[in-house]
Formats: structure tokens, C-alpha cells, sequence
């Protein structure tokens, strides 16, 4: 919807990122610019390159070397989506969203205002509650994916507590003992393969081994 009131429909492309309280990701030179809305512009310019890589493997009667400037029919087709671009969703670790994920949010809100659960939180029909239906249905969304962030976090750490261990070495082995390059499949007859793909009971067998080899217990 633009400044007129006027509107359009569109298709678009979406990208939901989160990211942990890594050093990476919130210890940078430039306090100004927000991590979320860092990671934002990373991956916008990261789709970006992938349309002219698919232009320039798919399509280089069309564009070339790639220093004409030609846009290929990846990048092209890119363009015909809303805002001409992917539109990044990210979400940090602290309950931060980005730009463009509060502007969703706000045109969510809108939608769901004007309908009629919105309605139903209207002062005109609920009493109990202050304010219009569209900021009493924005604040419920955001306090939603603020619940959401913090419950994932949390099943983060849980999911990593099998890695506390009493030293640093203990620690350490754990660690290198979990890595995809040591887990089980039975498809592959005891080959690694990704941690998700792993079966408990064989894997169980599997470390055990592993654990006895190296600290040579019996």
C-alpha cells in the first residue's frame, strides 16, 4: 500500500532467520546498524548473487561475463516480485526483529483488525480493554514472536545440555564424539550422516564404543 491508500497485489519471496548471541553476529564496528538489520542486508545481497549465478551458468548467451551489465531472465524474474527483491525476516536473540519483519507484523496486524476478530478486541464490543483493535492486535503479535524467540532459545540450551561436562577435555571429547562425522546410520552401516538422521538405539551402541576407544575403558 503506498501514501495514496490506493494497493496491489504481489507475489514475494520470504526469508525467516534467526540467529544466537554469537560474537559474530552482535560484537561489530558499527553501533548504528542494528545486527537484525544487518543480517537483513546480507541476505538480500546474498540473493541477489544467486540470481546471477543462476543467470551466469544458465544463461550466459544472455548476460555474458557479466560485466555488460545485461540482466538475465533469473534476475529479471527476480525483479517481477514485491519490492523487487527477497524480503528478510530475521529475528535476533534478544526478541529484535528487523525493518521489514516489524512492517509485516504491522500490515498483519491491519488485516486481522479489520476482520472479525478484530471486532471482537474492538472497545465497541470488549470493554475490558483500551485502545483500538489494530494496536491491541499488533502488541499480541509481537508479544507472540517475542514468546516464540525466548521458547526457542530455550529449547537451544536444552538441546545442548548432553555437552556439559565436569572438564574441559571431558568437554571437548563430547563434542568431537557428537560431530556429524562420527554419528550412526544404519543405512550407511555405521557411516556418519547428519545428527537428525541418527537412530537412538543404535547410535547409543555406537557411542559407547567410541567413548570406551578413546579413554580406553573396557
Amino acid at each position: 500500500m503506498n501514501d495514496s491508500g490506493s494497493s496491489r497485489d504481489a507475489e514475494a519471496i520470504f526469508e525467516v532467520k534467526t540467529f544466537t548471541a554469537c560474537k559474530s553476529r552482535y560484537a561489530h564496528n558499527n553501533p548504528k546498524t542494528s545486527p537484525v538489520d544487518r543480517r537483513a542486508k546480507m541476505i538480500v545481497n546474498s540473493y541477489s548473487r544467486k540470481f546471477k549465478t543462476l543467470d551466469a551458468k544458465f544463461a550466459a548467451d544472455v548476460v555474458g561475463d557479466g560485466s555488460g551489465g545485461v540482466k538475465g531472465p533469473f534476475e529479471t524474474a527476480q525483479q517481477q516480485f514485491l519490492h523487487g527483491q527477497v524480503i528478510p525476516l530475521c529475528a535476533g536473540w534478544f526478541g529484535e526483529i528487523n525493518e521489514d519483519f516489524d512492517k509485516t507484523i504491522k500490515i498483519l496486524a491491519r488485516e486481522v483488525a479489520a476482520g472479525i476478530d478484530g471486532m471482537s478486541v474492538s472497545p465497541l464490543v470488549n470493554t475490558d480493554r483500551k485502545g483500538g483493535a489494530f494496536p491491541i492486535m499488533l502488541q499480541q503479535f509481537r508479544r507472540a514472536i517475542g514468546v516464540a524467540i525466548v521458547r526457542g532459545n530455550a529449547n537451544h540450551k536444552l538441546g545442548r545440555l548432553h555437552y556439559v561436562r565436569g572438564t574441559a577435555e571431558e568437554a571437548a571429547h563430547t563434542c568431537k564424539t557428537n560431530h556429524s562425522d562420527y554419528r550412526y546410520k544404519p543405512s550407511q552401516r555405521g557411516g556418519s550422516s547428519w545428527y537428525s538422521a541418527h537412530t537412538p538405539e543404535g547410535y547409543a551402541t555406537f557411542q559407547q564404543f567410541q567413548n570406551g576407544y578413546d579413554f580406553c575403558m573396557p
